[in-house]
């Protein structure tokens, strides 16, 4: 397989994307602080995205992330890794600091997944959950501070 090579990503009204490319559309579904996890938030999740959408290239503030298709195909690629394709009943795990290279949908029908994100809850003080959603090129052009790596 070819070398990654990293999309053109734009700014229209206002959001990043990959360019020719829509965007995925994300949506808090439950926070949760169990006792055992002290200074942990757990965030359900919706993702979902259309057909040949994709996100930009990002990481997610530090979280570890497992995520569970429940519709349609995801080509994810994380780090160096080569792409995965994932569907239903399949599910994939992104540790802290993990850079994922590659989200999109592949197929004619939405991809849609769940994702179940353990962040610090210092990331999301105020009910910020963008920190949590931190693109490349939001870092690059200065709008946002890079993504704490715990690698």
């Amino acid at each position: 397989m070819p070398d990654f090579i990293s999309p053109t990503i734009v700014k229209v009204d206002g959001v990043w994307q990959i360019e020719g490319k829509p965007r995925e559309t994300f949506k808090v579904l439950a926070t949760f602080n169990p006792s055992n996890l002290p200074g942990k938030t757990i965030i359900v999740g919706s993702i979902n995205c259309p057909p040949n959408g994709g996100t930009p290239p990002h990481r997610h503030g530090g979280a570890a992330v497992v995520a569970v298709p429940i519709r349609g195909t995801c080509l994810n690629q994380m780090n160096s890794n080569e792409p995965v394709s994932y569907s239903v009943g399949d599910f994939w795990y992104e540790a802290p600091g993990c850079h994922h290279q590659r989200s999109e949908c592949v197929g004619d029908e939405n991809a849609e997944f769940l994702a179940v994100l353990i962040v610090d809850d210092e990331t999301i003080r105020d009910g910020n959950f963008g920190a949590v959603f931190v693109l490349d090129k939001e870092v690059e052009v200065g709008e946002k501070e890079k993504s704490r790596c715990q690698c």
